[in-house]
């Protein structure tokens, strides 16, 4: 709302407004799919689900869970069931400064380097999750509103250049939110 009637701030004061939207629906995005109860993210260790972050650049799924405790620690069941001794607890978001401008693309994506793997788990509901998100952003942001979730997996070699032309390697794949 413009500040005690002031017409001229009401550009301003709008943006303002706009941008805290963005930022909040970025975090509540990430803790959506970070979260345990009900989780779209599938779940062995927990570290899949705890590394979401968001950013300006594609994170770059690089990142193994043996290098980051307490995951390191914790076995996989790989039975397609959450280890016995899990652990979900996003470790971005502390990191993230959430200044996002409403007119820059934001990527929301995973940092674990098995992350495509992952997306195309059984388990996975995160390409759903995605899609359920689009209605809401073309509602909310009717102008320009740039958000990208790493939601399925795709393999390399399908007329990919460069590194993506490997037929033997895995990519996350982006999908945009908006129209």
């Amino acid at each position: 709302m413009a500040k005690g009637g002031n017409i001229e701030n009401a550009s301003s004061d709008l943006n303002k407004n706009l941008e805290a939207d963005f930022n909040n629906f970025i975090r509540g995005a990430i803790l959506d799919l970070s979260r345990e109860e009900d989780p779209i993210s599938p779940i062995d260790t927990g570290f899949f689900a705890s590394s979401w972050t968001a950013s300006t650049q594609r994170p770059r799924p690089n990142q193994p869970r043996e290098n980051h405790a307490p995951w390191s620690n914790i076995e996989p069941s790989m039975e397609g069931r959450p280890a016995d001794d899990y652990i979900v607890s996003p470790r971005f978001i502390p990191n993230i400064k959430f200044n996002f401008k409403i007119f820059s693309k934001v990527y929301i994506g995973n940092r674990s380097e098995y992350a495509a793997s992952a997306l195309a788990s059984p388990r996975s509901r995160i390409a759903k999750y995605s899609g359920t998100l689009r209605p809401l952003v073309n509602a909310i942001f009717t102008d320009k509103a740039k958000i990208a979730v790493g939601a399925k997996q795709f393999k390399g070699g399908q007329g990919g250049i460069g590194q993506f032309a490997d037929p033997d390697r895995e990519f996350v794949d982006y999908t945009n939110l908006w129209l």
